[in-house]
């Protein structure tokens, strides 16, 4: 991650947007740090993610719900970490050995199973996700249409 550029998005998500972006309680950060993600990941998440779910058309959720859907779903285990879901149910998640952001199609999903043949790429970098919520620019808002976003601006 670029943390120069994260801490610049995140200031001007706060000041153009009003979502506070903030670090977490005690206990939260805490359970971040026994989570099996790297260090970057873990200081994103604790210090500089939104306190209170947003509604981008899709949803991104807290550091506290992305906490508390890890422990209910065990994602980590495949390498992500659900930050949040579609209007049409499709889930988002980040990965964390490159911090990238993926959309999961529950219609090319086997028996509702996370894996490689229903995750799709959308965002190189969580940093680009975060500069289109700064921006107002288009989120996508289904696995499809994240697809098709990747194609047309490689991921950025």
């Amino acid at each position: 991650m670029h943390d120069n550029l994260l801490y610049a998005v995140i200031s001007t998500i706060e000041r153009v947007k009003g979502f506070k972006c903030e670090q977490v309680k005690q206990e939260i950060y805490e359970e971040f740090e026994r989570l099996n993600l790297c260090l970057e990941s873990k200081r994103l998440f604790q210090w500089r993610w939104f306190s209170e779910d947003i509604d981008v058309c899709p949803t991104i959720y807290s550091s506290e719900n992305i906490l508390e859907f890890e422990k209910e779903n065990l994602h980590l285990q495949n390498g992500v970490i659900e930050i949040g879901y579609c209007p049409n149910g499709d889930l988002i998640f980040y990965r964390d050995n490159d911090s990238a952001i993926l959309y999961w199609s529950h219609d090319e999903a086997e028996d509702m199973q996370i894996d490689e043949s229903s995750l799709f790429l959308t965002y190189n970098k969580v940093e680009y996700l975060l500069l289109n919520i700064s921006n107002n620019n288009f989120i996508p808002w289904d696995s499809y249409s994240g697809k098709e976003y990747f194609d047309l601006y490689g991921g950025k």
